[in-house]
């Protein structure tokens, strides 16, 4: 009888042992500081940090083209030729209207 308590024991401390390990890495993997939510946050990271560069790129694009527009007339004209159209008082302007290839006859 006392081999058989023994036995009954150690087999309750196994199944516990067991079940607190499936619970701790249950709770490792999808805890809020788990595996998944620190890949998710990993993840979240490298694109932040990759927006962060492309901002910086594009700030440099803008500051350069602030900098032309005060300091370089040509800049400026050259704007207000491509975004708003303008000429000079003595140029004229040729305007082309582009024909859309028609279809080529299918051969049956």
């Amino acid at each position: 009888m006392l081999n058989t308590l023994k036995t009954k024991e150690k087999k309750i401390i196994q199944w516990l042992i067991i079940f607190c390990s499936i619970t701790i890495v249950t709770l490792s993997l999808i805890g809020d500081k788990g595996l998944i939510q620190l890949v998710a946050l990993k993840k979240q990271q490298r694109q932040l940090q990759q927006d962060i560069q492309d901002l910086k790129q594009e700030r440099k694009e803008w500051i350069f083209k602030i900098q032309s527009l005060k300091k370089s007339q040509t800049y400026v004209e050259t704007i207000a030729r491509e975004k708003l159209g303008m000429v000079r008082n003595n140029e004229i302007v040729y305007e082309f209207e582009l024909k859309a290839e028609e279809p080529k006859d299918k051969k049956e």
